[in-house]
């Protein structure tokens, strides 16, 4: 009974956790989202956009998650045996690239909602729910997969989550700025301006997403750890 009601409490509290950090994030992106400061340093006017053809990709959101992963290495990984940890990575991905390839299908297929905040709310709720739901199912697996028992090898399979969940939003976020710069090919006449991936730089779902997968997968595996 005392399990259940620890695990119970641990839920709670990440989905608390949950729902402050999307309401930070909406609201930061709200505030400071047509700031000219911010626009100049980190928006669509930095020159740290890069591209052309009204396709650019934002360097801040993959230097920003290169530097966030790399000290979680440091933090989790580095010096801790990563054997038979190949196959999880691998699967994250897949999953995510099922949901850009679904993404990319239900964008193209409607044109006329290329102009409108859809696609990328698409693409929010997809990064978001997938990180949730990957991150308390993968730990489950490995738990499974070890009869159940997690002892202190967890860290790297907590940054193997972490930097697999970077990856597949990514791989998301790109296959929905390539779905909209298709639009006026698929519908000359549909309004269509500049593209960029990772427009909102550290506090789109790039940057916030990501954390909440871990954040998730250690709540279960603290719940489920040998004492």
């Amino acid at each position: 009974m005392s399990s259940a009601l620890r695990a119970s409490t641990r839920i709670a509290v990440l989905t608390i956790v949950f729902a402050l950090a999307t309401y930070t994030a909406l609201n930061i992106q709200t505030c400071i989202g047509d700031s000219p400061i911010f626009n100049q340093t980190l928006g669509s006017e930095s020159p740290l956009i890069i591209g052309g053809y009204g396709l650019y990709i934002n360097l801040v959101a993959i230097i920003t998650n290169a530097v966030l992963v790399t000290i979680a290495y440091l933090v989790l990984a580095r010096g801790e045996p990563r054997v038979g940890l190949t196959k999880y990575p691998l699967g994250i991905i897949t999953v995510y690239a099922i949901l850009s390839a679904t993404l990319y299908l239900a964008v193209t297929a409607n044109p006329a909602q290329a102009c409108t905040s859809i696609p990328m709310n698409l693409d929010s709720i997809a990064t978001f729910t997938a990180s949730i739901i990957i991150g308390s199912v993968t730990p489950l697996v490995y738990a499974h997969e070890k009869r159940w028992r997690v002892g202190n090898d967890w860290k790297p399979l907590l940054f193997t989550l972490y930097a697999s969940i970077v990856a597949g939003s990514l791989v998301i976020d790109t296959t929905t700025a390539l779905a909209i710069s298709s639009i006026p090919r698929l519908a000359p006449g549909a309004c269509m301006g500049s593209v960029i991936i990772g427009a909102y730089g550290p506090i789109d779902g790039l940057i916030i997403v990501p954390p909440l997968g871990p954040l998730a997968g250690y709540t279960v595996m603290s719940t489920i750890m040998n004492k």
